[in-house]
């Protein structure tokens, strides 16, 4: 068992080299920080912690990727490596929880290295703009390990309080991490469900939801606003089977990149996706009607306040699968011989789609840092305006993706030189399918 324990991390990390070796970014946020960063210590441009008025509250995450950027960012392989490091702290954490929820060792385990390999976190590891995401779901599982502890000190009143206390305190850097994390508490009512008539447990619960209450009473005003604020973030509830359709189905969709579009996919696609679900709530629905119930009703509350998008994005997941994955687990040996095989089958297919998202951040890895190296390359040649264009059309999106409101790259400056739509400009260049980039003209062929 303790060998077990020992080889989980570097077995974790092992299994994220692709993500680890990456020699670029996957999106423009990500330059986006990069030059905001690339500063002196002494001026970079901090997010305050007091002003709760912007849509994305989120100072502690904001700052630490601030702090990130501007430490390790030039150098791609070791700003994923620290994402990658507190992604694995996370699995460790996870499977941390599920050992003192009497889960055996091995299958501990096993379920810490199949949520890092599973697509939604393989996708939220890979990419260095999801440090919201990831301490949301660090402070969580920290305060179930806060919830558990408190459980077992019960003897103890001081203790218990404390470990409830420190539950609370976890909960609170959550919502400062981002707002997904109002649904912490009703998580972790699933973890203190065996122990909830514990006074301290109690206490833990009534402590965080007190939080999240005082938190919503500030904020509530700017999130009902989000629509004004911002377009992407308007919501209704006509959206929530959609989505709710969409975050279900997609770990079972191998090789589909995002789960935006999912529901455009063939009819028999997404029917196959289906059947795997369908067979995994049977599986579980052997160890008891609870387990299914509970596994729907924990990616429910994980998802709320995400289904009332009109759009779906793989990061929203990643608290989501920590609890799939978690129920999982800790149904494993209540299951019938027969449900465990089909379980081991369903996990393969989450990581092979897993491995296959991994492969595709890489590959924007590359394509990220050729296309802004000879980006830089073309504009110190000459002045004037530049309009990419990709050589072939299906990936005509990676250069918006990569580029959109990037002022600048290493010290040169994009805004207002650089363009992917159809306003004129001074030059044409096509983009190749590894993203470096050729004089206009007529299109090289993909290759």
């Amino acid at each position: 068992m303790r060998l077990i324990r020992l080889m989980l991390l570097p077995v974790l990390l092992i299994a994220q080299l692709a993500l680890i070796a990456n020699p670029g970014y996957s999106s423009h946020d990500e330059l986006e920080f990069l030059a905001r960063a690339d500063v002196p210590w002494s001026a970079l441009p901090w997010f305050p912690w007091f002003d709760v008025s912007p849509l994305q509250y989120r100072p502690l995450a904001l700052n630490l990727w601030l702090v990130l950027a501007h430490a390790v960012g030039k150098t791609p392989w070791q700003m994923h490596l620290a994402v990658v490091v507190l992604g694995t702290a996370n699995a460790w954490l996870l499977a941390r929880v599920l050992r003192a929820a009497d889960v055996t060792g091995r299958v501990a385990f096993a379920a810490a290295v199949v949520f890092v390999l599973s697509p939604f976190v393989a996708y939220v590891h890979g990419w260095t703009g999801t440090l919201a995401d990831l301490l949301t779901l660090a402070f969580g599982l920290i305060a179930a390990r806060c919830i558990q502890l408190a459980a077992a000190a019960a003897s103890s009143g001081t203790t218990a309080a404390a470990y409830a206390i420190a539950c609370a305190t976890a909960v609170g850097l959550a919502l400062l991490s981002k707002e997904s994390a109002i649904v912490l508490p009703a998580l972790l009512l699933l973890v203190a469900l065996r122990d909830i008539a514990q006074g301290a447990v109690r206490l833990a619960i009534a402590l965080g939801a007190a939080l999240v209450l005082a938190y919503l009473v500030v904020r509530l005003p700017v999130l009902a606003n989000s629509a004004v604020l911002d377009p992407a973030y308007a919501w209704s509830l006509r959206h929530v089977p959609a989505r709710l359709v969409e975050y279900v189905l997609y770990p079972f969709m191998p090789p589909l990149f995002e789960v935006a579009p999912l529901l455009s996919k063939s009819t028999a696609r997404i029917a196959a996706a289906a059947g795997c679900v369908v067979l995994m709530l049977g599986a579980l629905s052997t160890a008891g009607w609870r387990w299914p119930l509970a596994w729907l009703a924990s990616c429910c509350a994980a998802l709320a306040p995400v289904l009332v998008l009109a759009i779906s994005y793989n990061q929203y997941a990643y608290l989501a699968s920590a609890s799939a994955i978690a129920i999982s687990a800790a149904a494993w040996s209540r299951l019938a011989p027969r449900a465990r095989t089909t379980l081991l089958a369903l996990a393969a297919i989450v990581v092979l789609h897993g491995i296959i998202v991994m492969g595709r951040l890489h590959g924007v890895g590359v394509v990220q840092r050729n296309l802004c190296g000879d980006l830089v390359a073309n504009l110190a040649q000459a002045p004037g305006t530049l309009r990419i264009l990709a050589a072939d059309p299906s990936d005509a999106w990676l250069p918006r993706r990569l580029l959109n409101g990037v002022v600048a790259w290493r010290g040169v400056p994009f805004d207002g030189r650089v363009r992917f739509d159809d306003a004129p400009a001074d030059r044409l260049l096509w983009m190749d399918r590894d993203g470096h980039l050729h004089p206009g003209g007529t299109p090289l062929t993909p290759h």
